[in-house]
């Protein structure tokens, strides 16, 4: 694993505040079972300290960031494992033994509940702990919360969705405003726009907030808000308990666990000198982790957004998820298509992950999705084993939409994705280029296209380039067109641009094509009239160029599309 530390010295903390989590309730006095109970969770975590392994740490170095007397650094270095202790598992389950014990004699107490929801998490045992906090006879909502930190640690992601959802629903309106609030979450300039929505605007925006933020939109439940909302049970549960860094839980510590996610292992530093009177402890959250929150620009208008807009390796990332199902998340480069069917749009995306060095030859499960909210997506998918290109088609309809393309080889826990905004116009004239590989036979219709799409805008220059594209709204008995096809060279120096943009000059055209023909649809589909060509450009050098096609029928409009490509040689 690639370790994110926590560094504390054993120092007594502030008193507690009230942050973004509330108090837990229960009776001041609950007698000698609730005393026992947390007596025992006392010396268990004292016991944990003294038998904490001992390693060189970061005590002194740069901090990615520091909250409080925490700094957090993400330092990208492997670890197969941390070790934990002697005798602490022991230790912990004993303490298990006696937290079920408390819970038959009061099984209402939130305390107590908390703690073994917790505790059995931590000792890799989700799926007793779906069967605690079902058990739970406290309040309905905290109950639902403990189910939803059990559900999402057992990787049940839409089942946690659900529970966490129950919990929101029953929560007291300052409870459930508090968990509204992803501010910690924000860059900064939309950080302070939400400081100003109130508990229902918040809520508005956290249904976009967190559709965008989701790792993967083809996979039930959205796992970055369940590991959210996780975070906010666990912090309530530290909150009056006693913590490895003895300790009383604060508000720095509130944020580091909402931020970055609770630790699973602790050490202890190596005293830099005989004279050093603290020993601080390091924590180890999960790795590796990413930053899945999108750009304030992608939140204003996803719809428009971009690759970029979604930093997943940001270095100094404000917040950071480790899946449970991925040790890897690479980014896609498919080729992307529209085509109009009537009021619906159909969507092509070809990729090839055959040359990948960890995916290559795995079975994976390939997806590509349409969105246009969070409960508003078309999702086509299919088993696959990358070992050739592979092309998707999803129909949806027109408007604006969120594509993501996604690939997870489950076996190996690897994931690829592509995800941006895209414009899927119902009025358009002429749909989308499709870059083809040059075969003998052009095909006739779309179908017939798809399995010779190109799986990259990145083309050979030694092999011919096949052209797909469509124009709808042709008369049924076909229509005589004009059609020039130009390859253009991108990226000119600026005096060349300044010389062209005031008419002294034209655009230098590697390749110029026109000519005049009917076109005629298709019986199966008389609305639309497909054309494919193929261009030959060995003879270009290799570089960014654009292509441009132009459809001209008598008495209308002219119609452009472009498709810009990276010429390359083999």
């Amino acid at each position: 694993m690639s370790p994110a530390w926590l560094i504390l010295p054993f120092l007594q903390a502030t008193s507690p505040t009230i942050g973004g989590v509330a108090r837990l309730l229960h009776q001041p006095d609950s007698g000698e079972t609730l005393g026992a109970a947390r007596r025992a969770q006392a010396q268990f975590e004292s016991t944990r300290r003294q038998r904490l392994p001992y390693q060189f740490g970061h005590s002194g170095g740069d901090c990615d960031v520091r909250i409080g007397h925490f700094c957090y650094w993400y330092s990208g270095e492997q670890e197969d494992s941390v070790p934990e202790g002697p005798g602490i598992r022991d230790a912990r389950r004993k303490l298990l033994g006696t937290l079920a014990e408390a819970a038959r004699a009061l099984p209402g107490d939130e305390w107590i509940a908390g703690q073994r929801v917790r505790y059995l998490v931590e000792d890799d045992r989700a799926t007793e702990a779906v069967t605690v906090a079902r058990e739970c006879r406290a309040s309905g909502w905290w109950c639902a919360a403990l189910a939803g930190l059990a559900l999402h640690e057992a990787g049940e992601f839409a089942p946690a969705d659900s529970a966490f959802g129950a919990a929101l629903s029953g929560m007291p309106d300052d409870e459930r405003c508090r968990w509204h609030d992803v501010s910690m979450l924000l860059p900064d300039d939309l950080r302070r726009r939400h400081s100003r929505l109130s508990c229902e605007e918040r809520a508005v925006f956290e249904a976009r907030f967190w559709w965008l933020a989701a790792p993967l939109l083809s996979r039930p439940g959205n796992d970055r808000r369940t590991e959210h909302f996780a975070r906010l049970t666990m912090s309530r549960i530290g909150r009056y308990s006693h913590t490895v860094y003895d300790t009383r839980w604060d508000d720095d510590q509130l944020e580091l666990v909402v931020r970055f996610g609770w630790a699973f292992a602790w050490a202890r530093e190596s005293p830099r000198s005989l004279a050093s009177t603290t020993t601080p402890i390091v924590g180890f959250e999960r790795t590796p982790a990413w930053h899945f929150v999108p750009s304030s620009r992608a939140l204003d208008d996803p719809r428009s957004a971009s690759e970029e807009d979604w930093a997943l390796n940001l270095p100094r990332a404000p917040e950071r998820y480790a899946p449970s199902y991925a040790t890897r998340f690479a980014r896609l480069d498919p080729q992307v298509s529209t085509f109009r069917r009537g009021d619906s749009c159909t969507v092509v995306a070809a990729y090839d992950l055959s040359d990948d060095s960890v995916l290559a030859h795995r079975s994976a499960r390939a997806a590509l999705v349409l969105s246009r909210s969070e409960r508003d997506l078309v999702v086509a998918g299919h088993e696959i084993r990358l070992d050739e290109p592979d092309v998707l088609v999803a129909t949806a309809p027109c408007g604006p939409q969120l594509l993501s393309l996604e690939v997870v080889a489950p076996a190996t826990r690897r994931v690829a994705r592509a995800r941006f905004g895209i414009a899927l116009d119902e009025h358009a004239a002429i749909s989308d280029l499709l870059l083809l590989e040059g075969t003998d036979s052009l095909p006739a219709d779309l179908a017939s296209a798809l399995p010779h799409a190109l799986a990259t805008t990145r083309v050979h220059a030694d092999r011919p380039l096949g052209l797909f594209w469509e124009v709808p709204g042709l008369s049924p008995d076909g229509e005589e067109v004009t059609t020039s096809l130009t390859v253009t060279r991108r990226g000119t120096g600026w005096l060349r641009r300044a010389i062209e943009s005031v008419g002294l000059a034209a655009p230098r055209r590697e390749v110029s094509l026109e000519w005049v023909e009917v076109l005629q649809p298709r019986a199966d589909n008389p609305t639309v009239a497909s054309r494919a060509l193929a261009v030959d450009l060995a003879s270009i050098s290799p570089g960014p160029y654009r292509i441009e096609v132009t459809v001209t029928a008598r008495g209308r409009a002219s119609v452009t599309v472009t498709r810009d490509i990276e010429l390359v040689r083999p």
